[in-house]
């Protein structure tokens, strides 16, 4: 959610930008263009004050002339000067219409028409006669109609039609693109960490349609590679087991036979040799060596079977609910198995949350395949002296006999003839939980037909 927001902000921000930067160059466009006008004309009336006191000068004419003929200078000048001023102050500097309006011989129609039109952009300079004190009239400098206000208006609409555009691009994005992929994003890792089992559910997104296609071949990979590891695991553990009892009974034996010759009994006499005794020290204690050697072998094998590295770091009690839902509510939704998770206080639980999963997603699994479909509930409770998770599935219900024995590795139980499986489950469940400096115990309720599994991990560990 927090990159989603970052978009958000990104686009808003950008958008701000260019509304500003579009404002500024615009005002600044219409201000040059204003100023090259202005230049312009004020050159302009210059140009034309010249030649009509050159006018005046050569023709012998009375101070003021004719509006008619002042026009006609204007028009001279105007049209002599075009190319020039059009290439130093630029097309749209140059007027379309210079008007003259005289004074005293201008008619008050002819003088409101020519100042008040609607359909054209006018301005104004006074002209001054000769002595450059009497105003003789007006020149008017007349552009076609350019509403700046209603351009930049426009330019403005547009901008927030982009916006608009760019915000429902990023929604469309978030929804279909970054929201599916940040979900998607976890499995690989959840995948790695054997927290889940489920393969991802097919969707009609084509953006993701071979990426889900690939990670559930993935899925299927390890998954595959996974149980020719444990059954191989098995069969090492089965192997060691069967050497370990072959050799402790020779071992046993020659231990023995050491201890009498130490002790002088194969003697005639029945004293101790000392020299015997020295070589029936030094053969029992091989004998102790290589019973030490078969049973640390056969603990460092069991080791390898559950990789786990404890990450401590905080998280909520919710974030496990949250993972149970998301893994297991569809799932069991369509087994039509009625379930509950639950907690009793949205505690901040310090351990691996990693660990915890892996955990309960063993004994959710064989809650699955051992139960027989009536429910399974899930109690997740802070207590005083640490974090209870409790697991009930109705099902077949184990043995007291057996029950010491459901959490050794690759032991399975009386119920499991026809469900798969190593019997490695819960025995990394349980390692787990160890490693965590907790533990697992199960009870068996054979009255009401159910399996109740209760993890405890300490607090602040």
């Amino acid at each position: 959610m927090k990159k989603l927001a970052k978009l958000y902000i990104f686009t808003v921000l950008l958008f701000v930008a260019l509304f500003v930067a579009a404002n500024l160059i615009f005002a600044t466009s219409v201000k040059k263009s204003n100023d090259a006008s202005n230049i312009l004309m004020n050159r302009a009336v210059d140009g034309i004050r010249q030649n009509y006191i050159f006018s005046t000068i050569q023709y012998s004419y009375i101070d003021p002339i004719s509006g008619a003929e002042i026009q006609k200078i204007i028009d001279s000048y105007m049209e002599e000067n075009r190319a020039t001023l059009e290439k130093e102050y630029g097309k749209r500097a140059f007027p379309d219409e210079v008007v003259y309006i005289s004074v005293s011989h201008g008619s008050g129609a002819e003088s409101t028409g020519l100042l008040n039109k609607d359909s054209n952009r006018e301005k104004v300079w006074a002209f001054y006669g000769g002595d450059e004190t009497t105003l003789i009239g007006f020149v008017v400098f007349r552009y076609k109609n350019e509403n700046f206000r209603e351009l930049q208006l426009l330019l403005n609409v547009c901008l927030a039609i982009a916006f608009l555009l760019a915000i429902a691009i990023c929604i469309y994005i978030s929804r279909a693109v970054l929201r599916p992929f940040e979900k998607l994003s976890d499995y690989p890792v959840k995948l790695s960490k054997n927290e889940i089992t489920e393969k991802l559910p097919e969707t009609k997104n084509r953006l993701f349609g071979r990426f889900i296609w690939g990670v559930n071949m993935l899925s299927d990979n390890i998954q595959n590679k996974q149980k020719k590891v444990d059954e191989l695991s098995r069969d090492q553990m089965t192997m060691l087991t069967t050497i370990a009892h072959g050799i402790k009974t020779p071992v046993a034996n020659i231990k023995l036979y050491a201890d009498a010759i130490s002790t002088g009994l194969y003697q005639e006499n029945g004293e101790i040799n000392k020299s015997d005794a020295e070589i029936a020290g030094k053969i029992s204690k091989n004998a102790d060596d290589i019973t030490e050697i078969v049973k640390e072998l056969i603990d460092k094998t069991s080791g390898t079977v559950v990789d786990f590295e404890p990450d401590i770091r905080p998280f909520y009690l919710k974030e496990l609910v949250e993972f149970l839902e998301e893994e297991y509510s569809n799932r069991l939704n369509v087994l039509s198995i009625p379930f509950s998770f639950e907690m009793n206080h949205n505690a901040m639980v310090k351990s691996d949350k990693s660990g915890i999963c892996r955990i309960l997603s063993q004994i959710m699994e064989n809650a699955i395949k051992y139960g027989n479909g009536e429910g399974i509930n899930v109690n997740l409770n802070k207590e005083e002296d640490g974090y209870y998770f409790v697991i009930k599935n109705k099902g077949n219900v184990l043995g007291e006999k057996e029950l010491p024995y459901i959490f050794n590795s690759f032991w399975r139980g009386s119920n499991a003839e026809k469900v798969g499986g190593n019997g490695i489950g819960l025995f990394e469940a349980k390692k787990i939980a160890q490693c965590l400096y907790g533990d697992i115990y199960v009870k068996a309720n054979s009255e009401e037909n159910e399996m109740e599994f209760d993890i405890y991990i300490p607090d602040n560990i």
